[in-house]
């Protein structure tokens, strides 16, 4: 099979995943559209499909591509539903998701993972109260990778994230010698504070991994794991208080999917 090139930084897309009043967490993420744009490129039109199937009341993608004897290799992986937009859109999310997903078992964008923590300050980015809870001041604010480099281990190195009027609003890039243009890179943290913050929007087992996923390094990982394993269990505590008593099952769309897997990924990945 032929290897899957590293997404271009035109090919990313940024958007807040949470607003607190210190700043806002962004996220860098792909669209369905760029997965389908790069299997064109890479192995035509003709050579792959896709298909969806329904297990257990989860909706799965796979994208099947088709090698050099003509056999179909297929690779799965389910979705999340969208929250609801008032438009019906939740399955259609749900379905782009497993699609995005699927792309990633193929190695589409799978570099995103090796992101590392975007923390804006609220010192940068305009902010705004209502109702207790704070939000961007200008909603229609967009952000943009305008720099990125990987090393040969396909891993984000260099990031930076611009917005309106192509101002620079975050970096891991520090110029030491502006005349000769050299560079270093400076990996940020979140503080246990701010890792809490972010983890009080997560609502499902994957998104608990992700955000975790990126803070091996952390010096205080050890803290973050303890916020991230309180977290796990708050959702699975919710989750078996909406179980029916009268079946001894959970709701279909229940926060936890696997809390043992989760716990496994914090044991083996996160130290101990």
């Amino acid at each position: 099979m032929t290897n899957i090139r590293l997404l271009t930084k035109d090919e990313i897309e940024v958007k807040v995943k949470s607003v607190s009043d210190r700043g806002i967490l962004l996220l860098l993420y792909k669209t369905a559209r760029t997965d389908m744009d790069v299997l064109d490129e890479i192995f035509g039109p003709e050579n792959w499909q896709s298909d969806y199937k329904e297990i257990k009341g989860n909706l799965y993608a796979g994208i099947g591509v088709r090698d050099v004897n003509g056999v179909w290799v297929w690779k799965w992986d389910c979705g999340i539903e969208s929250r609801s937009d008032g438009d019906g859109n939740e399955k259609k999310g749900e379905a782009s998701d497993a699609f995005k997903r699927a792309g990633f078992k193929w190695g589409i964008g799978r570099e995103l993972y090796t992101s590392p923590f975007i923390w804006v300050s609220s010192d940068v980015v305009e902010l705004c109260q209502r109702g207790g809870k704070y939000y961007m001041k200008n909603p229609f604010e967009r952000f943009y990778v305008s720099h990125i480099e990987y090393n040969d281990s396909r891993e984000i190195t260099k990031l930076t994230i611009s917005g309106r009027g192509a101002r620079e609003i975050w970096s891991n890039v520090k110029t030491k010698n502006q005349s000769t243009k050299t560079t270093e890179t400076t990996k940020l943290y979140p503080s246990p504070d701010e890792f809490r913050d972010m983890l009080s929007f997560c609502n499902t087992l994957d998104e608990i991994r992700d955000l975790l996923n990126g803070q091996r390094d952390n010096p205080a990982v050890r803290d973050l794991v303890a916020l991230a394993t309180a977290r796990k269990n708050e959702l699975t505590t919710s989750a078996d208080a909406n179980t029916d008593t009268n079946t001894g099952t959970k709701p279909e769309a229940g926060p936890v999917d696997n809390a043992t897997a989760m716990q496994q990924f914090i044991d083996e990945n996160m130290g101990k």
